[in-house]
């Protein structure tokens, strides 16, 4: 190879990779708390941005459907009137959703903080009632009981020893946790401000960001670019619809079936159902564990039960409502989505469980392309050398 300038340039820039790779390898570690700073700066944006997606498929539905025997009526001031009034309707649909769960929840919760409170001595009371049945039945087991020592003395000092120390530790952090929650509520209003922004101009800012990329980037690519974030939107936008509506058929069938059974506590369980069948697989151990706790207090046959019923629902809402559901609104096979929440948990925890179905499901449609374009590309190849064969 030739040194002359162009090659030496490319040798320089192959260097300057290698040595800035290396010195990114060895400072790994450093890269997270480099985004966390960089997030922490751009917390605002990047929390105003999630709440206008959020609500901009709720907006959008609105504004094409809901408004489209106006849209064909009136086309000169009504498309003015139409953005805020849709912005508005969203708002207040998600507001109202939220104080009904509230209004439905509180109450009850009220209401199983009572009864819990109610039910402790008495379920103390039954076990140990069952464990003198068992120390009668089963003298060698009483017997070991029996020897069993507790200090009782001792146990009561380190609880108030520690009890102690936490009260003063959260004397000392109230300043910390003040300053939190004024830095949180600042933070919500200015994201909250931003998304209202956003959503009111979101073509003209959607034109300002091809402007960018067709004035700087080739034609070819500018395409791309943008056809890749149409996907990844409409992708992301499939996702949360079919979340939201496997979490509702989800938690019907659990309230449901929980009054059929006859189970404590069905309604204020069903709405945590609900929330917890937002985070995919995790979230229904969860709703397991804290129903079957709840419902230990006041039976713990019954919670024994509960934990039957909901594992057997778990496994129908697992292997054939979430994959056909939520596979189908994002366009991705069941066996990918099984992986897809596999691979995401086991990599990024709950939230890599969430993100990483849409972002699959972007990955399918781009190996498929690419596929069907290689497969196309080595047909025309092949075709020349068969007909000379023949």
């Amino acid at each position: 190879m030739e040194l002359n300038k162009s090659n030496m340039k490319k040798i320089m820039l192959l260097i300057a990779f290698g040595i800035a790779f290396y010195l990114g390898l060895k400072n790994l570690y450093r890269f997270s708390d480099l985004a966390g700073f960089i997030g922490s700066i751009f917390e605002p944006f990047l929390l105003g941005m999630a709440f206008a997606f959020i609500l901009n498929i709720l907006m959008r539905h609105i504004e094409t459907r809901f408004f489209a025997p106006l849209n064909r009526r009136y086309t000169q001031k009504w498309p003015k009137i139409r953005r805020p009034l849709s912005i508005f309707l969203s708002l207040l649909i998600v507001l109202g959703i939220i104080a009904l769960i509230l209004l439905i929840v509180v109450p009850e919760l009220i209401k199983t903080i009572v009864n819990l409170t109610n039910n402790i001595p008495n379920f103390f009371n039954e076990i140990q009632n069952y464990l003198t049945r068992i120390s009668n039945q089963y003298p060698d087991i009483g017997e070991s009981f029996r020897k069993i020592n507790i200090d009782w003395n001792s146990i009561s000092q380190m609880l108030a020893v520690n009890g102690q120390k936490l009260a003063s530790s959260l004397v000392g952090s109230t300043v910390t946790v003040t300053t939190n929650i004024f830095h949180g509520a600042i933070t919500l209003v200015l994201s909250f401000v931003i998304a209202l922004n956003i959503l009111a101009q979101k073509e003209k800012l959607q034109g300002q960001a091809k402007r960018v990329l067709y004035a700087y980037l080739p034609n070819p690519k500018a395409q791309k670019i943008v056809w890749l974030c149409r996907l990844s939107n409409k992708t992301f936008s499939n996702f949360i619809a079919g979340q939201c509506t496997e979490a509702c058929i989800l938690g019907t069938l659990c309230f449901i079936g929980m009054n059929i059974f006859q189970f404590p506590y069905a309604l204020l369980i069903s709405v945590f159902v609900v929330f917890m069948a937002l985070i995919p697989i995790i979230g229904s151990f969860l709703s397991t564990v804290i129903g079957a706790l709840l419902i230990l207090i006041v039976s713990p046959i019954k919670a024994v039960w509960y934990v039957v019923f909901f594992v057997v629902l778990q496994q129908l809402e697992g292997n054939l409502i979430y994959p056909r559901v939520v596979g189908s609104k994002v366009g991705l096979p069941v066996l990918w989505v099984l992986a897809a929440i596999t691979i995401g948990g086991n990599v990024f925890g709950v939230l890599g469980m969430v993100i990483n179905i849409p972002i699959c499901s972007i990955l399918y449609v781009l190996l498929k392309e690419d596929v069907g374009k290689r497969l196309k590309s080595k047909k025309k190849q092949d075709k020349p050398v068969q007909d000379t064969g023949e």
